[in-house]
């Protein structure tokens, strides 16, 4: 994607990491915030929280919150107050040298702004423009807020997890929904460059959130239309196999996956947990294992609960049986054998975050050696740059720019619990 310029506006993860993977493809992405409303977390804190590298938010906290930094990587940073003609004025120069635009927001915000689609495409005819909003750009639900827990729900994701014995409440929240639509927006952005070199043309791309995670469940769909029957949740347990599930091994907080697909592997798995001959006898099918799945798993929980989970994966994968330790997101990943070989983490220097071990870009290109990563923009870290050598604003006029609040570097009190404007 070099020689590509993309303007994101974009907060949480579905569109930062859409702009992010854009970015690790060389495209030259500037993200767009405003000082007047930031999705950077508290602008004032003073208690220690994991959110903060070392636990430390700092005298600038919305430049250290490691979510933020996590889904931002390779862009430059800007702030625009698009609630100001001058703010609009300037987006719109930028529109006109640029490839892309994209947006996360409620689908009314850009045209709000007076910044739609057809308002862009009288300056820049072949723009590509892509809002992913939770529910589209039409339908009943198109004006429904949404972030990724409540998009999870809608598409029926909620109701297949956990655990059977346990009411929907105890679900965690997750976001896995932005993730998917990240991903699924980089391939329609894509699609979209490879169509406007054939034919010269731009377009509007309606992205749905839900509907890009609904294809993930592909499966689940068919399965009630063969059946009539929906799918309930199972835990960690296949409804077609027996043993299945997460183990305790020695030490805090420590699994072990086990998944017995096979006679053949089962055959060797009882043998490898002690089972004697009148118990493995009543369990000699598949059917039987699944009918007596809790005292399996009493079993294995015996036979793993002393033992290294590593060392319990290594064991069963020796004997051809699937099995994986469960990885934390600290030492378990840092420390892994395999993601080390592969230079996954890459250590990053952040002008206000310090330097700690990040995630590289997902895609490795056989004859393409991509760049470095580049550290999350600062909140208006760019400004000059962006504004006085791209679009030739003299430094008088980004100065008053400034002394206006359309741009800046710190944001405004109250812009992050729902905008300046609104808590004045």
């Amino acid at each position: 994607m070099k020689g590509v310029r993309a303007l994101e506006l974009s907060e949480i993860w579905a569109g930062p990491f859409c702009g992010s993977l854009m970015g690790d493809m060389g495209a030259e992405v500037i993200k767009i915030e405003s000082i007047q409303r930031i999705a950077r977390g508290p602008i004032k804190t003073d208690s220690p929280s994991s959110d903060y590298p070392d636990r430390d938010p700092g005298e600038q906290p919305w430049n250290r919150q490691s979510n933020f930094n996590g889904t931002n990587r390779n862009k430059l940073g800007i702030t625009l107050d698009l609630g100001t003609p001058k703010g609009v004025e300037t987006f719109k120069e930028l529109a006109s040298i640029s490839d892309i635009i994209f947006c996360n927001y409620a689908r009314r915000v850009m045209e709000n702004f007076g910044l739609g689609y057809e308002s862009i495409r009288k300056i820049k005819p072949d723009i590509i423009y892509m809002l992913m909003p939770g529910f589209g750009n039409t339908g009943p639900y198109k004006d429904y807020r949404s972030m990724g827990m409540a998009i999870d729900a809608i598409t029926g994701h909620s109701h297949l997890r956990g655990y059977p014995e346990l009411d929907h409440s105890s679900n965690s929240l997750v976001h896995h929904p932005d993730a998917v639509a990240g991903v699924h927006g980089v391939a329609a952005l894509s699609t979209a460059l490879f169509h406007k070199t054939r034919t010269g043309r731009g377009q509007f791309i309606d992205m749905s959130q839900a509907e890009s995670f609904m294809t993930h469940l592909g499966e689940i769909f068919l399965e009630y239309q063969m059946t009539g029957i929906p799918r309930q949740r199972t835990g960690n347990r296949s409804r077609d196999f027996a043993p299945q599930g997460v183990y305790r091994c020695a030490g805090e907080d420590a699994w072990v996956s086990i998944s017995v697909c096979e006679e053949s592997q089962w055959t060797k798995f009882k043998k490898l947990i002690g089972l004697s001959e009148p118990v493995y006898s009543s369990l000699n099918t598949s059917t039987k294992r699944i009918e007596n799945h809790d005292a399996l798993d009493e079993f294995i929980n015996r036979w793993t609960r002393g033992k290294n989970k590593h060392d319990v994966m290594m064991e069963l994968q020796k004997h051809g049986i699937p099995s994986g330790a469960v990885l934390n997101c600290g030492p378990d990943t840092y420390e892994n054998q395999h993601l080390s070989e592969r230079n996954f983490f890459e250590l990053v220097e952040h002008p206000q975050a310090g330097i700690f071990p990040m995630s590289r870009g997902i895609f490795k290109f056989g004859d393409i050696d991509l760049a470095n990563q580049s550290p999350s923009p600062c909140l208006g870290e760019h400004n000059t740059q962006i504004l006085e050598n791209l679009l030739g604003i003299s430094v008088e006029n980004i100065r008053d720019m400034e002394l206006e609040k359309i741009i800046g570097t710190i944001p405004l009190t109250g812009s992050d619990t729902g905008g300046s404007r609104r808590q004045t």
